[in-house]
């Protein structure tokens, strides 16, 4: 076989080579390696410690997102809270204001009442004196003589009583 016919040739050449890869690998193994791999493990480590740093935020950050939350509802409760209140206290405002103007309607409706009776008193007063000293002047000219003081108050009442009972019944 050809090609195995160059390997003595190179036989020189292939021993020196292994020869120069093991110094070059010792000396790599003595000096560079240790240096890498140094630097290999720290930057491991310090990859770790990121590591785990960013996991304990992570939980720190979801620890303060519940804690938010938790003050966010809390906050949310009272404001609801506040409203209601404010709606009880309005209705209640609002109740005691309608109480106050069925309050004042009733008391003016009372005076109304009462201006109308005391007018209506007093026209019925006005009446029975313009009734009876109309009364008295046509009894007078009818009988065409004086009555007494006696008979003028005896017809006046009857004629007031009458007229009276007539203007009630309308």
């Amino acid at each position: 076989m050809p090609q195995f016919q160059q390997i003595e040739v190179f036989q020189s050449l292939i021993f020196w080579s292994v020869i120069s890869f093991a110094v070059l690998f010792f000396f790599l193994k003595k000096f560079a390696f240790p240096p890498i791999l140094a630097a290999l493990d720290e930057r491991e480590k310090k990859i770790r410690t990121d590591f785990e740093e960013s996991e304990k935020l992570k939980q720190d950050v979801e620890e303060i997102k519940l804690d938010l939350e938790k003050k966010l509802k809390a906050a949310h409760e009272k404001a609801e809270t506040i409203v209601q209140l404010a709606q009880d206290e309005a209705k209640k405002l609002q109740e005691k204001t309608v109480q106050e103007t069925e309050a004042k309607v009733k008391q003016v409706q009372r005076q109304s009442e009462q201006e109308i009776d005391s007018s209506k008193n007093k026209l019925l007063r006005e009446i029975r004196s313009y009734t009876a000293a109309l009364t008295i002047a046509s009894a007078e000219k009818f009988l065409k003589k004086s009555l007494g003081d006696a008979d003028k108050k005896r017809l006046a009442d009857e004629s007031i009583d009458q007229v009276v009972q007539e203007f009630e019944k309308r």
